[in-house]
């Protein structure tokens, strides 16, 4: 079996998948996740025996130089600011929740699992696809793996738009610290959209950088944690994650679109980019047992894929 990317997602398949092999477009050395390592539940470190840890997690809105309560103009600037449009999203829930902490190197460490079974610097292109072997898991972007499969019969419609922005990551650490917090930033002054205190390390998460005037970017992400510049230590900057944010596609496309790829090509999708819906990690973990079991029971089910299941 072939994994596409060894990504989060397809290392996460690779562990539970023994004897698959993962073709990764980048060097052993660009392997490295910035964005925080959140997860709901602890399955997936019992998936990989990888050690979580349990913590609470507290939140806040900051918005005109001060915290504040969720509502409707915040939680709408927050979506246009981070989705293009007006949708329903995290910032309406900021209560305390208790959530597991994967370790900086989670990646690094599932990789290591993985061993010689990953191939580097590895790109997939269009003509490989007719002589690999089925079946395959891709966790390549919807859109690009629709780009390498042309002709490809569309099984619905016209092909929507796959729309998208890059953000980048800057990373700092916070000599001292041990909290779990995360500030949500509304207004438009700034490209900064959300900051987050894991333990010690501040990961900031904003738009790939624009022509915003004087943006008071370092001043205002320290600012709702009581920091000063002097209270952090740069770890990298500037990190561009092309797909940082996707917008929703027309939900029956989009699965009809899986269960096409799966029926025609033997592939099977994998990941929030591959099926071009914004899930959680956890949400991973499930579809790859899902996708296992799929695989065992041959032939792909239309009464599946019209289940409450992703894949």
């Amino acid at each position: 079996m072939m994994i596409l990317g060894a990504g989060l997602s397809g290392l996460i398949a690779a562990t539970q998948i023994p004897d698959a092999v993962v073709l990764e477009a980048n060097s052993e050395e660009m392997l490295s996740h910035r964005a925080v390592l959140r997860f709901r539940s602890d399955v997936l470190s019992r998936m990989t025996g990888i050690p979580f840890k349990k913590v609470t997690v507290r939140k806040s809105i900051w918005s005109n130089g001060q915290h504040c309560a969720p509502n409707l103009q915040l939680a709408n600037w927050y979506s246009l600011k981070t989705n293009g449009g007006v949708l329903d999203r995290s910032i309406w829930n900021i209560e305390p929740v208790e959530r597991f902490i994967a370790p900086e190197n989670l990646q690094q460490q599932m990789a290591a699992m993985i061993g010689p079974r990953i191939k580097w610097k590895r790109q997939v292109e269009y003509h490989m696809f007719k002589d690999m072997p089925t079946p395959i898991i891709s966790t390549i972007p919807m859109p690009v793996l629709l780009s390498m499969l042309v002709p490809l019969p569309n099984p619905v419609s016209a092909e929507p738009e796959f729309k998208h922005q890059a953000i980048c990551v800057d990373r700092y650490r916070v000599p001292g610290a041990d909290v779990y917090q995360t500030v949500y930033f509304p207004d438009h002054d700034t490209n900064v959209y959300r900051a987050s205190i894991t333990g010690d390390l501040l990961i900031v998460e904003r738009r790939k950088p624009m022509a915003i005037i004087g943006d008071p970017q370092p001043m205002k992400m320290l600012e709702p944690f009581g920091l000063k510049m002097s209270d952090v230590t740069p770890i990298d900057e500037n990190h561009v994650q092309r797909y940082g944010k996707i917008s929703p596609i027309d939900d029956r496309w989009r699965r009809d679109m899986i269960h096409h790829l799966t029926q025609q090509f033997g592939i099977y999708s994998l990941g929030r980019f591959a099926i071009w819906h914004n899930i959680l990690l956890d949400d991973v973990a499930h579809d790859v047992a899902v996708i296992k079991r799929l695989i065992q029971q041959g032939p792909y089910s239309a009464a599946l894929h019209h289940s409450k299941d992703r894949t």
